[in-house]
């Protein structure tokens, strides 16, 4: 199921950040570069990122893990800056 959420950080060097989810009072989600898909207009050199901020869709997979990374994110689409 697509839900949307802001990046609330993203290292850049690292290639992971955490999205807060919509709706969602205080609920994270992972995400990590590979994730991101590839837009050739924003991204022209493959070098995938996300920007403090910006509104995201994706998919949420629920993880076996606990805490922070209960949920990452799939298939991430920028929605806007």
């Amino acid at each position: 199921m697509k839900r949307e959420g802001i990046v609330e950080w993203y290292k850049e060097e690292e290639g992971y950040g955490r999205i807060l989810l919509k709706g969602e009072e205080g609920v994270h989600v992972f995400v990590h570069f590979s994730s991101i898909l590839l837009d050739k207009d924003r991204f022209p050199d493959h070098f995938r990122y996300l920007r403090q901020k910006q509104k995201v869709s994706f998919d949420l997979i629920e993880t076996s893990m606990t805490g922070d990374q209960k949920y990452v994110a799939e298939n991430v689409m920028i929605i806007s800056d």
